[in-house]
């Protein structure tokens, strides 16, 4: 089968203390102190065999995340930019949607034929962060197009307790193709469904949602909130195409926080009253923070999503005298995430089939990721 790798060299910087763990097992809990040179190349690869619970996917559609784009590319000391977990060489891609083609012998809830759509992070159920509930924390994890390999092929094996059926998306879309194109999406929006109704607490119909960054994570986390009764969805997005997505997709209040400042915008939007619900998804931490403090409504959650590149200066006194909080969120795995969306999609409530913008096939993937690093698409697509 075709599958798209990247390999990358281990060579640890001088000041990063490599753990027992990261030398025995060649996974890096931060890539971008360990992993040098990346290269990324589409090459034949055995078509792999499901274990007794797992199941073979034949994936359809692919799409491509910012974490994948990172993972190609390097700063000038050729170490990769891709800052979390990573073991090389490793298919990569973990946003997608296929039909069950294999089932291991133990597998009970899928069949052949079967549409399907996976979680990312695997997990043990052992250890004391899945006993606690929080199996996306797991201590011996394994993330799909990570540190196992990924969905940017044309078969990919996932664990059956990952797996999702995605066919109640036919009572939203009437052709298979737009159901799974559809379905590929389904990743990104769990992220900041995960973010607004996993780990923030208290957050209503009829709270005015701020989204900072109108990437694909920004758009899909925009439908959700909408979905989910929002009072009003406000977005600061500088990119030109990526604001006009924004607008296609039905929200009003989208806007270039280089030309309208953000505080008076928001001001005038929520009547004086300030936004319920801060959700960073630009990762540009310096300008988006002071922004977010000086429009706190009473009680407000902050929710935290990007992977910045840095630190913010917190006023802690602002959250204090707003009774507000910050919740740090990552990933989506547990708590029924997966089907909650879906339902939602199948209802009709979150259509991100608009936010698809742009589709290549598997043999000109580096033209796909070098149009996904542009970030003025919605969602770029592989379709495999």
């Amino acid at each position: 089968m075709r599958a798209l790798v990247v390999d990358a060299d281990w060579k640890p910087q001088p000041e990063y203390d490599v753990t027992d763990r990261e030398q025995q097992t060649g996974r890096a809990m931060n890539a971008s102190k360990i992993w040098t040179d990346p290269t990324l190349s589409l090459e034949e690869r055995p078509r792999p065999t499901p274990g007794p619970e797992e199941v073979l996917v034949e994936v359809r559609y692919a799409g491509i995340c910012g974490s994948d784009l990172s993972m190609v590319a390097s700063g000038d000391d050729g170490y990769m930019h891709y800052s979390a977990y990573a073991k090389f060489p490793n298919t990569i891609g973990h946003e997608f949607s296929g039909r069950v083609v294999e089932t291991g012998s133990d597998v009970r809830l899928f069949e052949d034929g079967d549409l399907v759509t996976s979680e990312v992070t695997d997990y043990c159920g052992r250890c004391n962060a899945c006993r606690q509930g929080s199996p996306g924390h797991c201590t011996y994890f394994e993330q799909l197009g990570f540190t196992v390999p990924g969905a940017f092929a044309e078969y990919v094996t996932v664990p059956e307790k990952l797996c999702w059926d995605v066919s109640p998306l036919r009572q939203a879309y009437d052709d298979e193709d737009a159901l799974l194109k559809a379905a590929a999406t389904i990743e990104p929006a769990t992220i900041t469904y995960h973010g607004l109704f996993g780990r923030a607490d208290g957050i209503l119909p009829g709270d005015y949602h701020v989204y900072h960054g109108a990437g694909p994570i920004g758009l899909t986390g925009m439908n959700v909130s909408r979905g989910a009764g929002a009072g009003e969805v406000i977005a600061f997005e500088p990119s030109d195409e990526r604001r006009a997505v924004a607008r296609d997709l039905g929200f009003e209040h989208v806007y270039n926080p280089i030309e309208r400042d953000p505080v008076e915008t928001i001001d005038e939007v929520t009547g004086g009253e300030g936004a319920d619900v801060h959700v960073e998804t630009a990762g540009a931490v310096q300008q988006t923070y002071p922004a977010i403090e000086d429009s706190l409504a009473e009680g407000a959650n902050v929710v935290h999503i990007s992977n910045a590149g840095s630190d913010p200066e917190i006023t802690l006194r602002k959250y204090q005298g707003s009774a507000a909080q910050i919740y740090g969120s990552e990933g989506h795995t547990g708590q029924r995430i997966y089907p909650r969306v879906i339902r939602m999609m199948a209802s009709g409530s979150v259509d991100n089939l608009p936010i698809v913008t742009t589709t290549y096939p598997l043999a000109n993937a580096e033209a796909a990721l070098e149009r996904a690093s542009e970030r003025i698409d919605g969602k770029v697509l592989l379709e495999i």
